[in-house]
């Protein structure tokens, strides 16, 4: 019981250090908050010299996503499903300009899309984003 707890406050420092080095730290606070609620998933805090703080996100022994922290932004590496290209097509016009350029770059090999995140609109894409990949990692595990 006391490594768990201490794993916990281990966590909780390390996610501190992170947003207090973030300008906009209030969208990674929502976007893992939604993650959390919506999710329960086993988070990882990787901290390389090179590259810096990263936060791998899992579910269903798969991975939802990947953030990595810039300094002064934080980008949302997800999985792109197979699925993806027909399931988004029509709801491109709604997304952010961040979202529509990398779409452009999207085909049937894409494996992944990495967004900045520096806004509202862009964190609500990655939102959409996490929930498409939670989706094929539902649908793998049953």
């Amino acid at each position: 019981m006391e490594s768990k707890q201490s794993d916990s406050e281990r966590e909780k420092k390390e996610l501190q250090t992170i947003l207090s080095g973030l300008p906009n730290s209030q969208y990674l606070k929502i976007l893992l908050a939604q993650i959390m609620r919506h999710y329960d998933p086993k988070i990882t805090y990787i901290f390389q010299k090179k590259s810096g703080w990263q936060l791998m996100i899992e579910q269903y022994d798969g991975l939802l996503c990947r953030i990595i922290i810039h300094k002064e932004y934080f980008s949302v590496i997800t999985p792109f499903p197979d699925f993806g290209i027909n399931y988004l097509t029509p709801m491109v016009k709604v997304m952010s300009s961040e979202f529509r350029e990398k779409f452009e770059e999207v085909s049937k090999k894409t494996k992944q899309i990495e967004m900045k995140v520096t806004n509202e609109e862009e964190m609500e894409d990655v939102i959409f984003l996490i929930s498409l990949q939670a989706k094929k990692l539902r649908k793998s595990e049953s």
